[in-house]
């Protein structure tokens, strides 16, 4: 497990206060999504008893050099891309996880590369199809509101979304830096996303996507 601590705490909103908004406010859930250092999609998976499938809603390179540190990262990371998901049940078209992910397919291996480019995969999943070894270091983790992402849940742009941002490293080098967003009213028990809510809730949290 990544360990959530209040170092990496970052609120992305000066009203939400680091003492008001914090590890206390989190359920075990929320926590362990949050510090899970496996696949993210096979735990929410577990959790709402459903198969995810991603719904890619942006992908496109990202010019290396404006990411790029040094001339041999350049070197390495000529082909990075930007990739923006939703986690989407399979059967209930219910919207669990958003990602924003910088991928840096010239320092991965060309087979897995290639699937996350040219298939519906989740990240997760194409790690452990291909055997990947990764590591993983938290950089930050918080509180913000929903804005932008109110549609894709279908809540108000005034409610809070939880997120952690991390690297992944795999045989010493950067692979992806991904940034998770979920709405704070989720996984608050294990009861929340039984089949027969899911089914009732559908048509209304699917609406805005």
């Amino acid at each position: 497990m990544i360990r959530l601590t209040d170092e990496c705490l970052c609120n992305l909103d000066d009203a939400l206060l680091p003492h008001r908004f914090n590890l206390s406010r989190l359920s075990h859930l929320q926590k362990i999504i949050l510090g899970t250092d496996g696949t993210v999609t096979q735990l929410i998976e577990s959790i709402v008893d459903e198969k995810l499938v991603v719904n890619k809603l942006f992908e496109a390179d990202v010019d290396s050099d404006t990411i790029a540190t040094t001339s041999s990262e350049q070197q390495a990371e000529i082909h990075c891309q930007r990739r923006v998901i939703l986690l989407q049940g399979e059967t209930s078209g219910l919207p669990y996880l958003y990602a924003d992910s910088l991928v840096y397919h010239g320092n991965m291996n060309v087979n897995f590369s290639r699937a996350l480019t040219h298939s519906q995969i989740p990240i997760g999943k194409a790690w452990e199809k291909f055997q990947v070894e990764t590591y993983k270091t938290l950089l930050s983790w918080g509180f913000e509101y929903a804005n932008e992402l109110a549609p894709h849940f279908a809540i108000s742009s005034h409610d809070l979304v939880l997120y952690r941002t991390y690297l992944v490293f795999s045989q010493g080098k950067k692979i992806f830096r991904i940034t998770e967003k979920f709405p704070f009213v989720w996984y608050l028990q294990s009861e929340q996303f039984t089949a027969s809510a899911a089914t009732t809730a559908t048509p209304t949290l699917v609406s805005g996507i």
